[in-house]
């Protein structure tokens, strides 16, 4: 039988390098599955994000859907601000899918949300609230009458290549916060005011005044 006697300090220095060398492992090793978890989280966050951002827009337009919409305003409401509450509809966007086909009347709708979105700002709340109706929260109440007067141009100066001459136009009802507390309140009352605007000639807008039948 043939023995080998190792030298004291040579095995403890074989010792310290496997035990420097686990420690670097470990160490490599914990800092792979800390930024594993780091990059899961921030992945699962960011489509966490974009699968709400998702479910706040109006598929076609890309603002803001009906449920969203409603309750940015409730909550400006709730803070008691004075704004201007707009329900905007699309005159004769029953004809021009009749006659000229629903994707060209989802052409107009994009269109006029590129429009809405650009002609107003950004701490002003625009959404869709289905079919040919928009509602528009403007939160300077002083200019608000300016910028739907030259809204109401610019869409008539809108072109659609596919429309040729075909003019388009909206209809306007309005109604002031705090005459209105809620979202449906004051849904309610710029309604009345759409009703009076497309009664008499549409391309228009009307005031809620708190005496209309």
């Amino acid at each position: 039988m043939v023995g080998y006697i190792v030298p004291v300090h040579a095995a403890q220095e074989s010792y310290t390098f496997i035990i420097h060398y686990e420690t670097l492992l470990a160490t490599f090793l914990g800092l792979i599955v800390s930024s594993l978890i780091v990059y899961l989280a921030h992945s699962s966050s960011r489509e966490n994000k974009y699968l709400i951002h998702l479910s706040e827009i109006d598929p076609l337009t890309s603002i803001f859907n009906k449920e969203t919409t409603q309750k940015l305003i409730d909550q400006k409401l709730n803070n008691k601000e004075h704004c201007c509450f707009l329900i905007l509809d699309v005159d004769a966007l029953k004809s021009v899918n009749d006659n000229y086909g629903h994707a060209i009347g989802d052409k107009v709708l994009e269109n006029l949300d590129l429009l809405f979105k650009n002609h107003f700002r950004q701490s002003d709340i625009v959404g869709r609230i289905g079919g040919d109706e928009f509602i528009i929260l403007i939160q300077d109440e002083n200019i608000a009458e300016s910028r739907i007067q030259s809204l109401l141009q610019k869409v008539n100066e809108l072109k659609i290549e596919e429309l040729k001459d075909f003019k388009l136009s909206i209809s306007i009802g309005i109604a002031f916060a705090p005459n209105g507390t809620t979202f449906m309140e004051l849904y309610r009352h710029a309604d009345q005011a759409l009703y009076q605007t497309k009664r008499t000639g549409k391309n228009n807008y009307k005031i809620y005044k708190n005496d209309e039948n």
